[in-house]
């Protein structure tokens, strides 16, 4: 058994002898009995990741719904009140625009024509083409 085969059975099967494969096993505990200074950090490690895959295992479905909740985006709440009062200052807008004609009193006979185009008024515009509208 090579330092190097030895690493990637630990890296493959854990740090728990009785995951390696049962052909190489009496070799690769023969190793570590015999190395087990040089061996101890790498044992260590995949003793530590062997127990957190240990608590993945009991839970998976849990695990992996939070992993899906924190990968979504948080919900956008709208806020409604900006839309509306824009759209309130344009209808008022759109309404003191048109009624402007009607506010005005005319001075002269030209804002007589203007007043008169743009109040709305069906009799006025009859008047004004000089005969039925």
């Amino acid at each position: 058994m090579t330092d190097e085969r030895f690493r990637q059975i630990l890296s493959a099967y854990g740090a728990n002898p009785q995951r390696w494969p049962s052909a190489e096993r009496a070799q690769a505990e023969a190793f570590a009995a015999r190395h087990p200074s040089q061996l101890a950090a790498a044992l260590a490690a995949e003793a530590e990741l062997d127990a957190l895959l240990g608590k993945a295992e009991r839970q998976p479905g849990e695990l992996l719904q939070r992993r899906i909740l924190r990968s979504l985006p948080e919900p956008a709440v709208w806020n409604w009140r900006a839309p509306v009062a824009a759209a309130a200052a344009l209808v008022i807008g759109v309404m003191l625009g048109f009624s402007s004609g009607a506010l005005i009193t005319p001075a002269d006979e030209v804002e007589t024509y203007y007043a008169d185009a743009f109040t709305g008024l069906d009799e006025d515009w009859a008047d004004w083409l000089g005969g039925d509208a």
